[in-house]
């Protein structure tokens, strides 16, 4: 009784520093497993973009065989993770998260010993299938650690793990490439599919032994702790909307089907998507083309342009939120981003020069990634929003399929990469176009509100 009363009183005179100590400690338990997971996760989706640099000439594909594998990943995974969520809520997401990472590191380790392009298709669907639900399921995850006013902050670091990825990932891919390449009989590309996974597959298993599926039942946080949490929790939730039951309905997803704002903003992310995508597919055989043959010096040549579309992110993000304006931080991003890409394609200047001018591309496009996903909550605020939200995302997604498939299909029919990009370039700037012309100020206006 002493006891309970001590821990009341406790509570009620808990200071800010212990609330904001205890939110630190959870910070730190529970990101750092969780950002390299979504590294891998954003790393063996992509990594089939330096592999091609060995294993075209090994199996025999053509460019546009090569822009399905990767691009099929996306159908998987656009399919499937409605489903994927869905069992989280009955298995829990401690489950669901290490089932997603060791399935999907099987998966991409089985890759090395594809022959055909039939049996590289069958596995990055599979790959997708696999990985689908992932991302949805941590912010799902982080929703029970975290307030709202802190999860802001804490995804947007989880979503360095996706600039992280091809910056840091890309020139280990090279050197496993270069360096494994006929090690005990198999090809370099073999080699670094088998080693990317194990990484996951080992986490998966940690996550199993380490995360637990809620704060009350963790056992390293003890009872003043759990209570504590449990409290900040409580006046997070104080006044807070409460989400309507229906808002993932058959009804509320029939609703998003015929509402066009659903479209436009999908529009948005898909078209600033497929600047990313087409260069995580298709910039190693662009720098190779350009003259470089070391597969180990393309990978950290390949650094300087997404080391400038990481920055881009991270700087038109921050203006747009300090300025508290949407829709001409986006459509200067694309226009400028368009206006490089262009450039690019018909640049007969040096190599470096050239690199730096696909970074600026780079810039523009990561730049419309970040506004492109602040307008979702802002546009759909009525009880539907939470499906427009997943809908936008899943269309979204589908630029993984389209933007290698293009760049594929021009670069086959016209044995150059100008058309390919300035193809690009043009999806950027019907983007630019629609955000202004179209996207009501509402959508695009932070007020102080």
């Amino acid at each position: 009784m002493d006891n309970q009363l001590t821990s009341n009183i406790t509570l009620s005179n808990a200071s800010e520093l212990e609330k904001q100590q205890l939110l630190t400690k959870l910070f730190w338990k529970i990101l750092p497993i969780l950002f390299i997971a979504y590294f891998f996760s954003f790393l063996d989706r992509v990594n089939i973009g330096y592999a091609k640099l060995q294993m075209q000439e090994a199996i025999g594909f053509t460019d546009s065989q090569y822009a399905m594998a990767a691009g099929i990943f996306f159908i998987g995974y656009a399919f499937f993770e409605i489903p994927s969520n869905i069992l989280m809520g009955k298995i829990g997401a401690r489950k669901t998260l290490a089932r997603i990472m060791i399935l999907w590191g099987l998966a991409s380790a089985a890759t090395m010993f594809v022959s055909t392009a039939s049996q590289l298709y069958f596995l990055r669907l599979l790959l997708g299938i696999f990985e689908a639900g992932f991302f949805p399921g941590v912010i799902l995850y982080l929703s029970f650690w975290f307030p709202s006013y802190m999860r802001g902050r804490v995804t947007s670091i989880l979503i360095l793990a996706t600039l992280a990825a091809p910056i840091i990932g890309g020139p280990i891919s090279g050197l496993i490439m270069t360096h494994m390449n006929g090690v005990h009989g198999l090809g370099g590309w073999q080699w670094m599919f088998f080693i990317e996974a194990m990484p996951i597959i080992l986490i998966g298993f940690l996550c199993l032994l380490y995360l637990t599926d809620k704060p009350q039942s963790s056992k390293w946080l003890n009872n003043s702790e759990r209570a504590l949490h449990k409290q900040i929790m409580q006046e997070d939730r104080k006044g807070a909307v409460e989400e309507d039951s229906n808002s993932h309905s058959g009804a509320a997803v029939m609703s998003c089907l015929k509402d066009y704002r659903v479209y436009l903003l999908a529009s948005l992310a898909f078209a600033a998507y497929c600047g990313s995508y087409g260069f995580n597919f298709w910039l190693p055989t662009m720098i190779k083309e350009m003259g470089v043959t070391d597969i180990a010096h393309i990978s950290f040549y390949a650094v300087i342009p997404f080391s400038l579309a990481a920055v881009g992110m991270i700087t038109v993000g921050r203006s747009s939120d300090k300025r508290r304006e949407r829709r001409w931080h986006y459509a200067i991003s694309m226009l400028f981003g368009a206006a490089m890409m262009a450039l690019a394609a018909f640049w007969e200047g040096g190599l470096v020069a050239r690199l730096i001018i696909l970074g600026l591309a780079g810039f523009g496009f990561s730049g419309g990634v970040v506004v492109a996903w602040s307008l979702p909550a802002a546009y759909l605020k009525d009880k539907t929003a939470p499906a427009g939200i997943a809908m936008v995302s899943t269309l979204a997604t589908m630029s993984g399929l389209f933007a290698p498939w293009l760049i594929g299909f021009m670069r086959e029919n016209t044995g150059t990469n100008a058309a390919a990009l300035l193809s690009i370039a043009g999806v950027m700037v019907v983007a630019a176009l629609i955000m202004i012309f179209l996207i009501p100020a509402k959508a695009v206006f932070v007020s102080d509100k």
